[in-house]
């Protein structure tokens, strides 16, 4: 059960029957296995490039700059910085009191819109990195973007109205995410509490993920129960899209988000000792408009498929859901 590696260009440029080609696969791919793999999505490689060294840059200032924009333990949006065990997982999607506490091994940098005056976001110093703001707000515009053609396509891809999705995350919500994991000993990710990011899914629409070349990521594999498949990428342009909770909301549960974990490398896993190399990603979570419904969606929803879900706003949900994580 792997996910499928489709070629945006046929969305982008390709004639009627290619468009929806792709959209049929794409559709099929995340309802399989609630992920996918994208190229020539339309962000240049130049712009990846310029993406990682950024995160790079950022994560190697000092703690004490970074705490000055740390994100503070709240369920409101997250942004700025968030130290190393700020945020767990684990009790996003736990499966008992023993895994409730476990740790997350790195720290991660969050914005949002730059139009989102009700959540500012929390920059660090120009003089320590001049031009990051710009760039990283540069790059939120065009990953918006991005997500709202992939958005589109699943709509086709699905029959449903055109707009359906697209229509309800227009607005400020959506958030970018640099990720840091720092090298680490590997016996301490095998003793339990301690890992990359325990099994999760997301909370919002779609994520839109960038990864470096080192590995880890892992996606839950449906056809058995407990086990996880990881999800490589051959650069760092390739583009792992995967299904949030909000989406399976809307969808009625009829395509269930995709759980992943990030843990030791496939080329590690039979190794007795070492260092785990550090690892860099970037996550585009694309969220619904705050005041859009998260619960299902008229589509969805028919005599046969009464809604699952209790009705209430994007925000109320996402809160609602944060507030475990902290």
């Amino acid at each position: 059960m792997n996910a499928a590696v489709l070629d945006t260009e046929l969305y982008r440029s390709g004639a009627e029957e290619d468009r929806q080609a792709f959209a049929n696969e794409l559709v099929q791919s995340l309802a399989r296995c609630g992920f996918v793999k994208l190229v020539n999505h339309g962000i240049a490689d130049s712009l990846v490039k310029e993406l990682f060294d950024w995160a790079r840059r950022f994560f190697e200032l000092s703690a004490a700059q970074k705490e000055v924009i740390a994100h503070p333990d709240s369920p409101d949006p997250q942004r700025g910085w968030s130290r190393i065990g700020a945020e767990k997982t684990s009790r996003l999607f736990s499966h008992g009191a023993s895994s409730r506490n476990a740790t997350d091994a790195r720290e991660h940098f969050d914005h949002g819109s730059p139009f989102n005056t009700q959540w500012p976001n929390r920059w660090p110093d120009e003089q320590s990195m001049p031009g990051f703001r710009e760039f990283m707000e540069s790059y939120y515009a065009a990953s918006h973007q991005t997500a709202l053609m992939i958005l589109s396509a699943m709509e086709m891809g699905l029959g449903i109205p055109a707009g359906t999705f697209v229509s309800k995350c227009q607005g400020t919500a959506s958030e970018m995410r640099l990720n840091y994991y720092p090298a680490i000993n590997i016996q301490e990710l095998r003793n339990g509490t301690l890992s990359r990011i325990h099994p999760h899914a997301d909370l919002g629409v779609i994520t839109c993920l960038l990864q470096d070349g080192q590995g880890g990521l892992e996606m839950a594999d449906r056809e058995h129960a407990g086990q996880f498949i990881p999800i490589l990428s051959r650069s760092r342009s390739e583009m792992i899209v995967n299904i949030s909770e909000t989406f399976q909301r809307w969808s009625n549960g009829s395509i269930p988000s995709g759980v992943h974990q990030v843990t030791i490398p496939p080329t590690m896993k039979h190794v007795e000792s070492g260092i785990v190399p550090a690892r860099y990603s970037c996550a585009f979570f694309v969220k619904a408009d705050w005041t859009a419904p998260a619960g299902a969606l008229t589509p969805f929803v028919g005599e046969k498929n009464p809604a699952q879900y209790k009705e209430m706003t994007a925000l109320e949900y996402h809160q609602w859901r944060l507030a475990t994580a902290y």
